[in-house]
Order: C-alpha cells, then sequence, then structure tokens
C-alpha cells in the first residue's frame, strides 16, 4: 500500500483529526510535495541486556517530516503546536508488515533548531511525535 497524505490526520481531539490533504490544501504545491515522509519507532529507547539482547523501553515515537514545505502549509501545522510541544491526536504510518496506519494520542513536538527557510518555503522541516498511546 503506497502512502496517501488523506491517511495522515492531525486533530486536538479524536473526533477533530482531519486529513493532513485537508489541512495542506491551502497555498502554493502539490499533494505530492505535501506529503510527509513519516518514521515510526515501537520504542523511545533501548537497553542492552547482561546477555547481550537488546530490549526496547519507553513509548513509541513517530515523525513527519517534508524536504521542502510551503510557508502557508508550515503555518498550517504550526496552529498545532504554537509552543515547543502541545497534546495532539494523529493518524500515522506504523512498521508493521502490511504498511497499516493507526491513531495515537500523542506529544507534538516542534522542532528546537531554526528551520531553514527561503522566502516562500521551509526546508528540512521535522515534526516529532512522542508519548504515542493508541486511541
Amino acid at each position: 500500500m503506497s502512502p496517501d497524505i488523506n491517511d495522515f490526520k492531525i486533530g486536538f481531539s479524536s473526533g477533530s483529526t482531519v486529513p493532513l490533504s485537508t489541512l495542506l490544501a491551502s497555498g502554493s504545491g502539490s499533494p505530492d510535495e505535501s506529503l510527509p515522509k513519516s518514521t515510526y519507532t515501537p520504542y523511545s529507547d533501548q537497553q542492552v541486556l547482561i546477555s547481550g539482547l537488546v530490549r526496547g523501553v519507553g513509548f513509541p515515537v513517530a515523525t513527519w517530516s517534508w524536504d521542502v514545505l510551503t510557508r502557508a502549509h508550515r503555518d498550517a501545522l504550526r496552529v498545532y503546536c504554537p509552543g515547543m510541544s502541545s497534546a495532539v491526536y494523529i493518524r500515522t504510518k506504523t512498521m508493521d508488515s502490511s504498511d497499516s496506519y493507526a491513531n495515537f494520542n500523542a506529544v507534538m513536538v516542534w522542532p528546537t533548531q531554526d528551520e531553514e527557510r527561503d522566502t516562500e518555503r521551509r526546508i528540512k522541516l521535522k515534526i516529532t511525535f512522542r508519548f504515542l498511546v493508541p486511541a
């Protein structure tokens, strides 16, 4: 199953999530340009056991990143995280074998480094979602 911008969603509550295709409809750029590259890690950290085996610990983490995003699209995402972080609901791709999507409560964290930009675009924007809990 190939990624579809309608499968990625965000909102302030489970009943108010909107597809990124709707959220990022304003401004220039094609829907494919608005499709985030995503990662999903089922654990936030790992511990090396005395046996040498590795155990995953902590809540899952997901990221959405764009190589180039219009300023209007960036501003539409910023509504959900006006500060350093905020509580949101998301639908994102998981890493199971069927490439499925799942809904989560999450903490959205805006990048701390300065955003690279030119006049009308943001370059290399990466948003992290921590403490993912199935919703």
